[in-house]
């Protein structure tokens, strides 16, 4: 739920995996009080330590989708999820998650997962779950020889570019040592206040190896691209204003997230997020993405809603 200043993140993916990961809690409580729609799940999430502010969003996308598919059946793999950040979630404070058995069905199971700090409800998600079928597979366009050239490695970091567009410089986010590498494809000049493209194309990928697990797993690869996917979606909502999150006084906050599971994929290698800003207005940006691997094969869609947040709102 957005990415606040002071924030002092450090973490590698080891310590990423830990964070993420949740433990079950033994004692089930009921949904209603009554026992009417059965036992509620439980489990209990970790947040950073050294993190100054709110809990960063990803983290709830994902530590929810692993609580929800520790309660379906082996087999059974996630394709989608809709959240909503209702509060911000406090550091250094465990995370209940609350997960419902909505239903069950012969091929597709779904969840609800509430997230709660003390007595605040502070998130909530809807997941389904469905079991790998045959199928048609829609055709991608051919990657055109100028995509095919590209070389991750060699591009230039998305974090340095955006210090060059912000006015704040000295922002936290930029020298966070944070377990995921974030480069910009073709960046726009950073001239401040001149208007930019509402498309970016921002490559990323874990930093090293995931431990424990196989990075394909389609769970901890559903997981980890939640995880991922709320780094830098809602970005591109202010670049065609001519401004940036990190400027002074600025902030972006989500509000809510929606993300499709097309196949698993293996987070240590390089993706491509497309950025697509679609509509600013009363405050809120919405933004659109599309996650495709170095051959153009699309793995993920991803789309989010946040909350704008500049200077002059609050003089």
């Amino acid at each position: 739920m957005g990415r606040p200043p002071g924030s002092g993140e450090s973490l590698d993916v080891a310590g990423l995996i830990e964070l993420l990961d949740v433990d079950p809690v033994a004692d089930p409580v009921d949904a209603d009080g009554d026992g009417g729609r059965g036992p509620i799940d439980r489990f209990v999430g970790r947040t950073p330590t050294d993190r100054d502010r709110q809990v960063y969003g990803g983290q709830f996308l994902a530590q929810a989708l692993l609580a929800a598919a520790a309660t379906v059946e082996p087999g059974r793999h996630p394709h989608s999820l809709h959240a909503y950040f209702l509060r911000t979630g406090t550091p250094r404070t465990p995370i209940e998650y609350r997960v419902e058995r909505v239903r069950d069905g012969r091929t597709a199971s779904h969840r609800s997962v509430t997230a709660v700090q003390g007595e605040r409800e502070v998130f909530r998600q809807l997941l389904s779950f469905q079991v790998d079928r045959p199928g048609p597979i829609h055709p991608r366009p051919a990657v055109g020889a100028a995509d095919a050239a590209v070389d991750p490695e060699r591009l230039p970091g998305y974090r340095q570019w955006v210090a060059e567009l912000s006015d704040r410089d000295d922002h936290p986010w930029f020298a966070e040592d944070l377990p995921i590498d974030l480069r910009i494809q073709d960046p726009p000049p950073t001239d401040r206040r001149a208007a930019m493209p509402d498309r970016i194309d921002v490559w990323l990928r874990m930093t090293g190896p995931v431990p424990g697990h196989d990075p394909a797993d389609p769970v901890w690869s559903a997981a980890l691209l939640a995880w991922m996917s709320d780094k830098t979606i809602s970005d591109v909502v202010l670049y065609p204003h001519g401004r940036s999150w990190t400027d002074e006084g600025a902030d972006i906050l989500s509000l809510d997230h929606a993300l499709w599971f097309h196949r698993p994929v293996a987070v240590d290698s390089w993706l491509r997020l497309t950025h697509h800003a679609v509509a600013t207005s009363r405050g809120r940006g919405l933004a659109r993405g599309d996650l495709l691997t170095l051959d153009g094969e699309l793995v993920a869609s991803v789309a989010q809603e946040a909350f704008i947040v500049l200077p002059e709102d609050v003089d």
